[in-house]
């Protein structure tokens, strides 16, 4: 970019007298004449200087206000639906996986869980179930039951088969974990958005927050571990130890069988929404204030790596990276009123950059800033997509590109871009089932060929309502395939679990 050379020099300052001599050189123009168009001049200057600092100032408004009041204040878990008196069993208990150790079940992220047993029934249900609170993440399934958390502070055990409540558990805040399910156990943290002040500084998270372990065929607590901050992430299960991290800035590795906490790291910044995913001994997350990627070896115990982002100012803490043969795959959006979106790949050992692509460049709504209501945009800038790994392909979203990409996940090269397919926008990871590809925004599902990103449906599953004080983007979960079904999260508060079969579409 060529800058011009007189803004080298400097700001130059003009005085009164300044602008009344600079009148005298067009003739036919009179000092007043002047005198009332720099005084428009300057009232439409202060006008714009006034609008950016207020939306400078948005976001630190809107986080206060969240901590206060709206959904991120919690008074008591309220959950739906009346459980039976005694525990049955689910209708078909081939149903999903064995276990799920992580967010998404695993670090691919893709959602197309293995057809039932030879013999079995296959899965074509269709049924919903509301819940009292938005659902963020997608529903566990393992063993027929569907196991899912909301933000209503309680998490649910369905039949998968038929969408009848199994048994319910009202845990100490809101949940936006997905729930881990090993060994006949159900792990997940509790925790919400709102900005709390302890003696280290801000930390994410107000009220109680901890980590739950419960009986996974009855609800039945097993126990429970508190945590400093939120825990709006998933844990991860790996050789005994359920692993999480949160608004607290500090990594825990508790015992699944007792709920003691084995050791704990600070890590120096807090985490919202991205989960720990484990490539070997290295788990992988983001975090903010300050930003980075950071590699925590839970064999040695300590931070392995942290790549600094300082370009950055949002949403990296909210990307659950998606590791494959010891590559993690993370959406950086770069700058502060104009987003750049960008994919990286970093080596889990070193946290060295492997390759980044830029998407494109997202602006923020600043009108919705001045209101202290950028956060609440589906489109706004500061939103970031999640991967799906499958078969060397990145697939990955941008809300505030409102588009889908597939990315060769060795060179970052694109295979193909869809920039505008999206109105919505996409924060999710799409499940990729054969050919097919399955993408859900806030208020439509899409199918999409996996091949060529052509879009071949669209469907309208519910309306969104917005000016919820709900960050859309975050709070609907991704599709997933369970045998002939699609299961997603739709509702008019993002409060409800669909299940539809996946024929009659394309």
């Amino acid at each position: 970019m060529i800058i011009p050379k007189g803004l080298l020099r400097g700001p130059r300052v003009f005085s009164r007298n300044t602008l009344r001599h600079a009148s005298s050189r067009w003739p036919g123009r009179s000092p007043q004449t002047d005198a009332r168009k720099r005084d428009r001049w300057l009232i439409g200057l202060g006008a714009l200087s006034a609008a950016v600092v207020v939306a400078a100032a948005a976001d630190v408004f809107a986080l206060q206000s969240h901590a206060k009041a709206g959904p991120f204040v919690f008074s008591g878990a309220d959950c739906a639906g009346s459980p039976p008196a005694s525990n049955p069993a689910p209708s078909n208990p081939s149903l999903g996986l064995a276990v799920w150790p992580s967010f998404q079940a695993g670090p691919l992220h893709n959602l197309d869980l293995a057809e039932p047993a030879a013999g079995a029934t296959p899965l074509a249900a269709s049924w919903s179930f509301q819940t009292n609170g938005n659902v963020a993440v997608a529903p566990t399934v393992v063993g027929g039951i569907a196991y899912a958390g909301s933000m209503d502070g309680c998490v649910y055990a369905l039949d998968v088969s038929t969408g009848r409540l199994l048994w319910s558990f009202a845990a100490d805040n809101q949940i936006m974990s997905e729930p881990v399910v090993v060994g006949g156990m159900v792990f997940f943290g509790s925790g919400n958005k709102g900005l709390g002040r302890v003696q280290g500084g801000i930390v994410r998270g107000t009220g109680y927050s901890g980590v739950y372990a419960l009986d996974a065929a009855t609800g039945q607590q097993r126990w429970y571990a508190p945590t400093l901050g939120g825990n709006m992430t998933t844990p991860a299960y790996s050789n005994g130890l359920v692993y999480e991290v949160g608004g607290g800035k500090i990594f825990y590795a508790i015992d699944a069988t007792s709920g003691q906490v084995r050791w704990q790291l600070p890590i120096g910044s807090y985490v919202s929404m991205s989960s720990p995913t484990l490539s070997g001994h290295i788990a992988v997350f983001g975090a903010a204030a300050p930003y980075a990627l950071i590699g925590v070896d839970v064999q040695a115990e300590r931070i392995a790596w942290s790549v600094a982002l300082p370009t950055t100012h949002s949403g990296v803490d909210d990307v659950t990276p998606a590791v494959a043969n010891g590559v993690a795959y993370a959406q950086i959006p770069e700058g502060s009123t104009v987003k750049r979106v960008v994919e990286l790949a970093v080596q889990t050992d070193d946290g060295q950059t492997l390759w980044q692509h830029t998407l494109g460049v997202a602006r923020l709504n600043l009108l919705q800033r001045a209101l202290g209501r950028g956060d609440l945009d589906a489109h706004d800038g500061e939103e970031t997509g999640i991967a799906t790994l499958s078969e060397g392909v990145v697939y990955v979203g941008s809300p505030g590109l409102h588009g889908l990409w597939a990315l060769n996940a060795a060179t970052g090269a694109p295979i193909w871009s869809r920039p505008a397919a999206i109105p919505e926008g996409i924060r999710t990871p799409p499940a990729v089932a054969g050919d097919r590809l399955y993408v859900t925004s806030n208020t439509a599902l899409y199918v999409l060929d996996a091949t060529t990103g052509a879009v071949l449906e669209r469907t309208q599953v519910d309306r969104f309502k917005e000016g919820t004080g709900i960050m859309v983007p975050c709070t609907t979960p991704g599709p997933e395939v369970v045998g002939g079904t699609l299961l997603l999260g739709t509702g008019t508060d993002a409060d409800t679990i669909l299940a539809m079969p996946l024929r009659g579409l394309p």
